[in-house]
Formats: structure tokens, C-alpha cells, sequence
């Protein structure tokens, strides 16, 4: 009986559908009066089940139906009443006011679509930002920021690539897809925003570094972004930047677990690819086309500095590039750091014999297998300097 009853509760969706059980008047007072959770829906089947008396329920009703008993029905209402609450709206914006208000009053679940156009700012906000939000989203309703047409895609821009970031979110659970951010010192910051996804975006005109996981982001994903032309008004300009430098302050430096995949990095940025700073752990970086024409402040495409970073199944192009001196490095900034990581798979091309695949400095460590140097030479894959440890475990 007791599977029976669990199996009527997953069906319940099913079973029990709101266009059969209507909310009435009453009920809509009631769900007005209180602020139901989705923890109030355990305590009612709980009820249900017999583990709970309905006296625990701190004297809300949830009695929705009217039928003086909590039963499956009452289950099924609230399960109505908390998908509708956290289901949130589909927004269409086609201005930057609207763009910039649908952003501010952001909640769970809600998407904006941005109609094709350009949407323009001079305006700063918090950080500087041009647009801006700190709304939250959650794990089964995300804040959608995308395009309305992804063969068109809306173009967020700012007027001085020497000043403030295109788009700044502050908060978890955002996917951000199909857009271009351009015109600004930076393109893309996450802070302290976790579970994010940044898809299909292209950014390039910036003054420094295109997209920024920064202050404690942890387990997002870039995949498919392109980024190029950044680092116009100064000396840093990475394409993708993950963490914060030891010299910072005023951010939490873990930025964990997170993803760059497909995404197609370079021509015209001036420093690194992707620039994966100390204090970080987990971080990955495969299915990459890197290039590295324009650039002028770095030596490698990937410069490592935390721990167990994965490197895997990239494609470099030096594009004859004589300032590129490695495919990828790993430094040790602090001790402890620079250390476990894997590097795997990568085709890098290069214009000269004496680059290598892979180069370690004092304190790091990392393990690499299958990179394959173009043109070959066996003499030029790797190089460790001395207190580092490089491993090959196979070629």
C-alpha cells in the first residue's frame, strides 16, 4: 500500500491536473495570506502519509479544497500553486530601457527576450556596469537572458572600450545565450553567480578581458561563446579569465568547477585565451579552437595557476605568431597552487621547431598525454624547469 501511495504522488502532476481542480476564491485568499514553500508541500504529504499530524502545520491551512482533510487533491493544489509561483514570465524587450528594466526586476524563472537590434548605453551602474542584475535564479527556474531570433542576435553595447562592462550578473542560475556584448572595457562578469551557463555569445571590442568568472563563481559553463578583439585599451585582455590575481582585493577567490567547451577563442586578443588564476580548482577547458594572431601581452594560449585543471582536446593556431613561446604553461603563484593538472589531447600549431606543447615552472605539476606539436618535433613537446614535475604518461 505503501509504493502504491508513492507512486499515486509522483503521477499526481497527471492525476490530478489544475484544469480539474481549479483554485477557488478561498483558496486564492489563502495563498495570498500565507508565503507557501516548497518545504509546506512535504509537510502535507507528509500528513498524507501518516508521518505527520495536521496539528504540526503551525496553524496555516492546507485544506485547499474545502473538503475539511489534507489529501492528494490538497498535495496536487499546492504543487499547482508553487509551479505557477516559481514559473516565472516570458519578457520581450526591444529598447535598452526596457532591457535595462526587465533586468532589475528579474525573478526565478523568467525570460527575457531581446528583439534584433542594438541595444546602446552610456549609463553606469554598479561596478560600472551598462546592464546590470542581481536577481536569483534556482535550479529548476533559471533567469533567461537570449535573443528573441538566434540567427539575429541583439547586440549589447557600450560607447568607450576604456570604461565599464557590458553585462554584469550578480546572482545564481542565469543561462545567457545567443547575444553580443561589444564596446566596453569588459564584456561578460559573473560575480559571485553559480550554476550559470553562458551560451553561443560572441564578445570582442573590449578594453581588457572579454568574459570574467569572477568572485566565488563556481560551476558554470561557457560553451560556444566567441571571443575576439579584446585588450584594445590596455595591457590585459584575456578572453576568458577565471578567479581573481593574488594582488586583488575584495573578491572571493575560488571560482571552481567550472566549464569552458566549444567555444572559439581569438583572433585579436591581446593576452592569453584563457587565463585560469591561482586559488581555483576543478576548472576545465576542452573542444576549443584557439587562435593566436593579435596577440601581444602573453606567450601561451592557456596560462594555469590552480590546482587539478583540465586541459583537453583543444586545436591552437600560433598563425605565425612569434611572441607564442607554448601552447599552455603552468605556473605556481603561491605554494600549494599550480599543481595536478592534466593536459590532454591538444593539436597545437606552431610557426617554429622550438615552442613547446607544454612548459612548468618552479612548484606547479601536471600530467600530459596524446598533444600532438605541429610541425613535429619530438625534441620540442615539453619542458619542466627545476622544483616543477611534468609527467607523460603516454604519446
Amino acid at each position: 500500500m505503501y509504493k502504491k501511495t508513492l507512486a499515486v504522488l509522483a503521477g499526481a502532476a497527471v492525476l490530478f491536473s489544475p484544469d480539474v481542480f481549479q483554485m477557488g476564491d478561498e483558496t486564492s485568499g489563502k495563498a495570498a495570506e500565507h508565503e507557501y514553500r516548497p518545504a509546506d508541500l512535504i509537510s502535507v504529504m507528509d500528513v498524507f502519509l501518516g508521518k505527520k499530524d495536521a496539528g504540526e502545520l503551525q496553524g496555516n491551512s492546507y485544506d485547499f479544497d474545502g473538503d475539511g482533510s489534507c489529501n492528494i487533491r490538497d498535495i496536487c493544489l499546492l504543487k499547482s500553486l508553487l509551479t505557477e509561483k516559481t514559473a516565472g514570465k516570458e519578457i520581450t524587450v526591444s529598447g535598452t530601457d526596457e532591457l535595462k528594466a526587465a533586468l532589475k526586476n528579474a525573478t526565478a524563472g523568467d525570460i527575457i527576450l531581446l528583439a534584433p537590434g542594438v541595444y546602446e548605453s552610456s549609463e553606469y551602474g554598479p561596478k560600472a556596469a551598462l546592464f546590470f542584475s542581481g536577481a536569483e535564479g534556482t535550479e529548476t527556474a533559471p533567469v533567461t537572458l537570449k535573443s528573441a531570433d538566434e540567427d539575429d542576435p541583439a547586440v549589447l553595447k557600450g560607447t568607450d572600450p576604456a570604461k565599464g562592462i557590458v553585462l554584469y550578473i550578480t546572482g545564481d542560475h542565469w543561462n545567457i545565450e545567443n547575444i553580443i556584448c561589444c564596446g566596453a572595457q569588459k564584456g561578460i562578469i559573473l560575480d559571485n553567480s553559480n550554476y550559470s551557463v553562458i551560451r553561443n555569445a560572441e564578445v570582442y571590442n573590449t578594453g581588457q578581458e572579454g568574459i570574467h568568472l569572477r568572485d566565488g563563481s563556481s560551476y558554470c559553463e561557457i560553451t560556444g561563446a566567441e571571443v575576439h578583439d579584446t585588450g584594445l585599451a590596455g595591457s590585459y585582455g584575456e578572453a576568458v579569465y577565471i578567479g581573481s590575481a593574488k594582488s586583488t582585493d575584495g573578491y572571493v577567490y575560488e571560482c571552481d568547477n567550472n566549464i569552458i567547451k566549444g567555444c572559439t577563442l581569438g583572433p585579436g586578443v591581446t593576452d592569453e585565451c584563457v587565463d585560469i588564476k591561482e586559488y581555483t580548482t576543478g576548472n576545465i577547458i576542452e573542444n576549443c579552437v584557439m587562435y593566436g594572431g593579435g596577440m601581444t601581452a602573453a606567450d601561451s594560449f592557456v596560462d594555469i595557476k590552480g590546482n587539478r585543471t583540465t586541459v583537453r582536446n583543444n586545436i591552437c593556431y600560433s598563425q605565425d605568431n612569434e611572441i607564442i613561446t607554448d601552447g599552455f604553461q603552468v605556473h605556481s603563484q603561491l605554494d600549494g597552487w599550480g599543481t595536478d593538472n592534466v593536459i590532454e589531447g591538444n593539436t597545437v600549431y606552431f610557426s617554429g621547431d622550438t615552442e613547446y606543447i607544454a612548459r612548468t615552472w618552479r612548484g606547479s605539476s601536471c600530467k600530459v598525454s596524446g598533444n600532438i606539436r605541429v610541425p613535429e618535433n619530438s625534441s620540442s613537446m615539453y619542458r619542466a624547469y627545476s622544483g616543477s614535475t611534468l609527467t607523460v604518461e603516454q604519446e
